[in-house]
């Protein structure tokens, strides 16, 4: 028998985005699985759509949105698969055969810690991408020049689409509560790769990303204070105190302000209407602001990051 996968799907008034998330997932040639959906607090009836349309689905309700951190650490807690699939809700798999595919390659390559990949419909076309950690710990999404590709070395699988074994996952001692969203699965795939193993993308394995609008908390100050707080939980203490220094580097990069102004990364609409002074300004800002904020939880991140806390016994 195959192993059992456990599907996380946490979830948050995307009913209708949830509900094809589902389908596709029971959709799958892959019959050894569990789904879990972590609701945190959904006011839209995606509570109810999940108990009348998917009864198999094991649901986990929070009265309020705890993050999804929280929520995927609850997810892990409550199951038991070998295997652990983080899915959103918002994504459908582009094949029937993508878990089938994911455990396979995760049998056969145990130098992997984690696998997926994540394909974009935009303007009509499908982009697949991949995602760098750059010198600061920001992400520089790659398109694919191919839409076939193997084991492709990724600098960490965003938790859209990404398995991994149980048994690295509690390694890395989940994922952190604090980080209510952005960057959870970045800090996943720094202490995957800390533990030698690798973080891969596989054309096999896609699944499309709709990058739904209807919820998110995505700003520059939410992802720049999580960002830093991660260089300093996880990196050398020499690349910490240099850490402003390529920050002021990368800010002066027109290319990455002309691409939020264009929304040429799908993933960046958040980021408004404005030209590229406007857009830098507000950059800069929302960076002055999370400084500030690390800097004053300083303590207790150097606490966390001595202790190495593991989230999944809290």
């Amino acid at each position: 028998m195959m192993p059992k996968v456990s599907v996380i799907i946490p979830a948050w008034n995307r009913k209708s985005d949830l509900n094809r998330t589902l389908k596709s997932v029971f959709s799958q040639s892959y019959s050894n699985f569990e789904v879990f959906v972590v609701d945190n607090g959904s006011t839209d009836g995606s509570v109810e759509m999940v108990k009348t349309s998917f009864k198999k689905v094991h649901l986990i309700e929070n009265r309020t949105n705890l993050g999804t951190s929280v929520a995927k650490n609850q997810g892990i807690k409550a199951s038991f698969g070998k295997y652990v699939l983080f899915c959103d809700s918002d994504i459908e798999f582009v094949h029937d055969n993508c878990i089938m595919q994911m455990v396979n390659l995760l049998e056969q390559h145990p130098d992997v810690g984690a696998i997926g990949g994540e394909a974009y419909k935009i303007n009509g076309n499908v982009e697949t991408k991949k995602k760098l950690i750059t010198m600061n710990c920001e992400t520089s999404t790659i398109i694919m020049d191919s839409g076939d590709y193997e084991l492709e070395d990724a600098g960490y699988v965003a938790t859209c689409n990404c398995m991994m074994p149980r048994g690295i996952v509690e390694q890395c001692g989940g994922f952190d509560s604090s980080i209510i969203y952005a960057g959870e699965d970045k800090e996943m795939g720094i202490k995957v790769k800390k533990r030698g193993l690798r973080n891969v993308v596989d054309s096999r394995c896609l699944a499309y990303h709709y990058i739904s609008q209807s919820t998110g908390h995505r700003n520059f100050f939410g992802f720049n204070k999580n960002r830093i707080r991660i260089v300093i939980k996880n990196y050398g203490f020499a690349h910490i105190f240099l850490l402003p220094l390529l920050d002021i580097i990368c800010a002066v990069d027109r290319k990455k302000f002309s691409d939020m102004k264009g929304k040429k990364v799908d993933i960046m609409k958040w980021a408004g209407k404005g030209n590229m002074v406007s857009i830098g300004a507000k950059y800069a800002a929302s960076l002055i602001a999370a400084y500030a904020w690390n800097i004053a939880h300083l303590p207790q991140t150097l606490i966390i990051r001595a202790k190495k806390i593991n989230y999944l016994k809290e």
